[in-house]
């Protein structure tokens, strides 16, 4: 019937006939989206193409079902429709060097204090493995109220391991020979961990043999550079994540072999010292000084060869410089301390007590040098990943995360750089860039709704709207209360209600 009044009105008033197909067709093309909402007239913030206005989202179950320009994919006002204009829509954001173990008490809140900051995914890089599986198992149990969790378990490390649980926590397995690193790496495959973690006392024949088990099983290794290896050998090897841009000096200057032999002597530890001291006592003996003696050509040639073989570096530039420029002491820094739970708050505030405003000038200078190298690794688009080593060094959970991306921002990254290391790079790291790290259809919905642009000043990450987990829209008022929860010590399952 519309048919026929259409083409009788078209045949006497065309201009009538026209106006009334439009309509027609408008009111066609209005889409209903069951069981989905739709985020409407939202800024995209694109890791590979920046910003992208006027976009309308339709996320369903735990993907984006679909998305487009607002003029182009018309929404029915039937839909469930959460208004986006003048809001900003990212990737969830990833904290890829944490530590759970470290301090277990905390890590029954860890989970809720990175969702609540909008961090959906992190990355352990060490901790014993049954406890850390605990943690990401609950997660697969949880998926739409908790982040993400990619495990390495234990730091494999050598004959005087560090973190032995002596004065640090035990963060690590000792492995006296090249037989025992390869059947306690072995047994790590085994149970499941989904990356290896490499440590600073191996020797090269330790790595190499723990280096081609993770070339085998196809998983990335990370770690230190062993402090008996040069870092273009072990990356060579296929250390395809240096944590810290650990020991990368120790090669940059012009005697780097006779500093190697120097190293390899000292790591006999005739004098029987516990491996933290022996590491510490070879850091104080070459680290400063390397600093100060950086030869171009060679520093040149190590970021050519991590280049070359694509290796991830995750600076980690807020444990350098919170606690060298005492930045914990500051109002900002120490307003965070409001996030944590009561025992944990408490305890980090006595323990600043002895702390003081003296800054060490060749720490200052040593947080400084890793920045510059930061940012020459950016200009050399060598792939970098934004960690915190959260909670070592007063670092708040999920808090720190965004003040490691200004920190990359102040290294001479750009604003959209900062945000792919915390997004898409990680996707790529764990070799799952075809369903996260960036907002696009048929990708897992973790994202998170901004009140203001972060590409115009990256701080702006911490204002956020809401959090979407796992297609879980989560808004600012349940984050707050989650966080008032949180540090009053009371339950944290409100996000699961």
């Amino acid at each position: 019937m519309l048919q026929c009044i259409s083409g009788i009105i078209s045949t006497k008033y065309p201009f009538y006939g026209f106006l009334m197909m439009g309509l027609l067709l408008s009111c066609r093309s209005e889409i209903y989206f069951e069981g989905a909402y739709c985020i409407k007239n939202v800024d995209v913030i694109d890791p590979l193409e920046g910003l992208k206005k006027g976009v309308n989202v339709v996320v369903k179950g735990n993907k984006i079902l679909r998305i487009g320009k607002v003029g182009e994919l018309k929404l029915s006002p039937k839909n469930v429709i959460i208004e986006g204009k003048d809001k900003y829509l990212i990737p969830g954001l990833w904290d890829s060097h944490v530590h759970f173990y470290f301090d277990q008490q905390l890590a029954l809140h860890m989970p809720e204090l990175f969702l609540s900051n909008g961090i959906t995914s992190v990355r352990d890089t060490g901790g014993a493995f049954h406890y850390m599986d605990s943690i990401r198992q609950n997660a697969l149990m949880h998926p739409k109220t908790h982040p993400r969790v990619k495990i390495a378990g234990p730091l494999i490390d050598g004959n005087f391991n560090v973190y032995d649980g002596s004065v640090l926590p035990e963060l690590s397995i000792r492995t006296r020979d090249v037989r025992e690193s390869i059947a306690e790496t072995e047994k790590l495959v085994v149970k499941g961990v989904d990356f290896l973690k490499a440590y600073e006392m191996l020797s090269p024949e330790q790595f190499e043999a723990i280096a081609a088990i993770a070339a085998r099983e196809k998983l990335r290794l990370a770690g230190h550079v062993p402090l008996s290896m040069e870092i273009t050998h072990a990356i060579s090897l296929g250390l395809n994540s240096l944590e810290h841009i650990k020991n990368l000096e120790l090669e940059a200057v012009k005697n780097s072999d006779s500093m190697l032999l120097a190293r390899r002597d000292m790591l006999h530890n005739k004098s029987l010292l516990s491996g933290r001291q022996l590491r510490a006592n070879i850091h104080r003996a070459q680290k400063q000084f390397a600093v100060d003696h950086i030869a171009p050509y060679t520093y040149q040639n190590i970021l050519d060869t991590i280049k070359k073989y694509n290796s991830y570096q995750v600076p980690t530039l807020s444990i350098y410089k919170v606690p060298i420029y005492k930045i914990f002491r500051e109002p900002f820094w120490r307003k965070s301390f409001e996030l944590l739970p009561k025992t944990t708050r408490d305890q980090w505030e006595k323990s600043l007590l002895g702390s003081n405003d003296k800054i060490n000038q060749a720490q200052k200078a040593f947080s400084d040098w890793i920045q510059k190298t930061t940012g020459a690794m950016a200009k050399a688009e060598i792939p970098l990943m934004a960690g915190t080593d959260t909670p070592l060094g007063y670092l708040t959970p999920g808090f720190s995360l965004h003040y490691e991306l200004e920190l990359m921002v102040e290294s001479g990254l750009t604003e959209l750089q900062a945000l792919t290391t915390a997004t898409l790079q990680p996707a790529k790291y764990f070799r799952m860039e075809d369903s996260l790290g960036l907002v696009k259809k048929d990708y897992i919905a973790d994202l998170i709704l901004l009140n203001e642009n972060p590409l115009e000043e990256i701080a702006r990450t911490r204002d956020i709207y809401a959090v979407i987990k796992d297609g879980n829209f989560i808004d600012k008022a349940r984050l707050d209360q989650l966080q008032k929860e949180i540090s009053e010590g009371l339950s944290v399952s409100a996000l699961d209600q």
